[in-house]
């Protein structure tokens, strides 16, 4: 059963603050795979952030055993 995870915005904020920064100390140090994990970690956050519409066109889908 899958269940919707809410990130507050402060938290997103920080992330997308954060992360970049976190790339760029440790690119020269990491293998190549763990700078692409870096990446989509990045576009992820994006994406959240962008891409998935304003939180008031969110529409809320009951599970099953909530009716």
């Amino acid at each position: 059963m899958s269940q919707l995870k809410q990130i507050k915005e402060e938290d997103l904020s920080e992330l997308e603050r954060a992360l970049p920064n976190l790339a760029e100390a440790f690119a020269g140090e990491l293998p190549r795979p763990l700078r692409v994990q870096l990446r989509h970690c990045q576009t992820i956050l994006s994406n959240v952030r962008w891409n998935y519409g304003p939180h008031t066109d969110v529409e809320i889908i009951p599970s099953d055993d909530q009716g």
